[in-house]
């Protein structure tokens, strides 16, 4: 599995990447976003796998980090092509960060539970 993360984030960051070479309208600043939230999704995604969690964690969380993911990447899409006064950046760094509080949350009551 954790092959398949790693080719599938390199898959997607490449299309990203010549996405934002090839559309004009696709702004550089939109282009660092998106590219960061694919990247975070499978460094979280990757974690999860490496993490000893129980597996009914390990499922649902992978299930959580791909539907967030996805909704972070249409944020980051759709967010105005500026670093200043962006609350839809805000929004997106605010959803990482409620993701990692939930993988350490996770891992602490799963190592917890014998």
């Amino acid at each position: 599995m954790k092959k398949v993360i790693i080719l599938s984030c390199m898959v997607l960051l490449i299309a990203n990447l010549l996405f934002g070479a090839i559309l004009s309208s696709y702004g550089s600043c939109n282009v660092a976003l998106s590219s960061s939230v694919i990247l975070v999704t499978g460094i979280l995604l990757f974690l999860t796998d490496t993490i000893n969690l129980k597996d009914g964690y390990k499922i649902s969380l992978m299930l959580i980090f791909a539907i967030v993911g996805v909704l972070e990447f249409i944020l980051s899409l759709i967010a105005p092509n500026r670093l200043t006064d962006n609350w839809w950046l805000i929004l997106v760094i605010g959803l990482m960060a409620a993701e990692a509080i939930l993988l350490i949350i996770t891992n602490t009551v799963s190592n917890k539970i014998k």
